[in-house]
């Protein structure tokens, strides 16, 4: 039998769909000493307006829109009437005003902004939560990197581009506020049980031993071994599925961040951070507003997103964990200081607003700031790959580290891009 063919069946083995319940590397045991910070990655696919949450221009009612800015926390910082929690955490995050790039399409300017690399076609970067999984180990059991798609729009794919599949996410589609929430990944088929799981997985591992000589240089089957090994430690991992179970939590606690997808993806976040996880993710969308900008916004959007941040942002804080574990929202661009003739505000990366907190970066800050219009930054602007380079410096990571890709051409990390003083010190 051919060892590739094997390793489909390993699968079917353990009653188990392996490759897709878990792609990850073998990172060994986590040291004594945590070697790392982990982050929450809050992505809002199809590109936040800026001018309507963090850079109002309220003087200019065509540029302005219907929103009206109100005071926080932090004297030198307005926000949107519509971002009250958020408005009282702003002693925690740092807000960038003047990111600045050129890609006006969804799927570049997504590709950009969650690798800190501008697009080539001859190479697929990957993506901060697969860098992070090859960097930093977790405990056993629990996957680095944990993708939460709740609302996935405009084609956002994750990708650990050259680094091959093994540092994908464990992604786990669904609604965390619905009562019937599970991870399907973590249940055992009907009449498996953990022995039995064990006897297959014994048997499978004693079959592969005298394959393993087969197909030794394809480089799709190097380390599978490993990985089957990581997926039996995520099915037996008592930690992990206790991290999703969010029934856990006081009837409170799930009520401050909202009762809704996005609210409890936050509080799931959390969950998983303090279980081991290096490297949340949640996909947010649609933030693409061409039409009905402003009752999108008021009524879908912005409500879910200020409860949630904001409750999770106080939490961290609580639970003494926001020193350790950064986070990072952001969308791909901004949206045009004109509102258009239905309403809505187009595609407009050449400015946009970002916010990040914890791991370092000092709270109650406003970084950079745009002319009276909101199209362009005035003074310094950074690029996606400035804010990519922070983001690695402050979890540990060298973002001119070097890899490599299967045919031996070497990478950076980030190509490009130094890290900003105001968030790194």
């Amino acid at each position: 039998m051919h060892r590739r063919d094997f390793l489909r069946i390993g699968g079917s083995l353990c009653g188990l769909s392996i490759v897709d319940l878990l792609r990850l590397e073998a990172t060994g045991a986590i040291p004594d000493k945590d070697a790392g910070k982990s982050a929450i990655f809050i992505f809002l696919c199809g590109g936040q307006s800026h001018h309507d949450t963090w850079d109002m221009k309220p003087e200019n009612k065509e540029i302005g829109g219907e929103f009206k800015p109100i005071r926080t926390v932090v004297p030198d910082l307005q926000v949107c009437e519509r971002m009250p929690k958020l408005a009282q955490q702003a002693d925690k995050y740092t807000v960038l005003r003047n990111v600045s790039h050129r890609l006006a399409v969804h799927g570049p300017g997504q590709q950009y902004l969650r690798t800190g690399n501008r697009p080539l076609p001859s190479v697929e970067y990957p993506d901060y939560g697969a860098v992070v999984t090859k960097e930093l180990p977790a405990p056993k059991g629990i996957p680095p990197y944990i993708s939460l798609p709740i609302a996935r729009t405009n084609s956002v794919v994750e990708s650990a581009g050259y680094l091959g599949v093994a540092y994908r996410s464990f992604s786990v589609p669904g609604d965390p506020s619905s009562p019937e929430f599970s991870v399907r990944a973590l249940a055992t088929p009907t009449g498996i049980d953990g022995k039995r799981i064990q006897r297959r997985f014994g048997f499978m591992n004693r079959i592969d031993k005298g394959l393993r000589q087969a197909d030794t240089k394809n480089l799709e089957l190097e380390g599978m071994d490993r990985f089957y090994e990581k997926a039996y430690d995520v099915l037996q991992s008592a930690a992990l599925r206790a991290a999703f179970e969010l029934q856990r939590e006081k009837a409170l606690v799930r009520e401050r961040y909202g009762m809704n997808r996005f609210g409890q993806a936050c509080l799931l976040a959390r969950r998983l951070v303090q279980a081991g996880a290096r490297f949340v993710e949640i996909d947010f969308g649609s933030w693409d507003t061409h039409q009905d900008n402003f009752s999108t916004l008021k009524n879908t959007l912005l409500p879910p997103w200020d409860q949630g941040l904001a409750a999770l942002l106080e939490d961290l804080k609580e639970q003494g964990m926001l020193d350790k574990t950064i986070v990072w929202s952001t969308g791909e661009f901004g949206r045009t200081p004109k509102i258009n003739n239905n309403a809505g505000r187009d595609h407009w990366p050449r400015a946009m607003s970002m916010l990040l907190a914890g791991g370092g970066i000092p709270g109650g800050q406003v970084v950079g700031k745009t002319d009276k219009d909101g199209a362009e930054p005035v003074g310094d602007a950074y690029s996606p790959d400035d804010v990519a380079a922070s983001f690695l410096r402050l979890m540990g990571i060298d973002h001119h580290k070097e890899y490599y890709t299967p045919d031996g051409r070497p990478m950076l990390i980030v190509r490009e891009g130094k890290p900003i003083k105001e968030l790194v010190g």
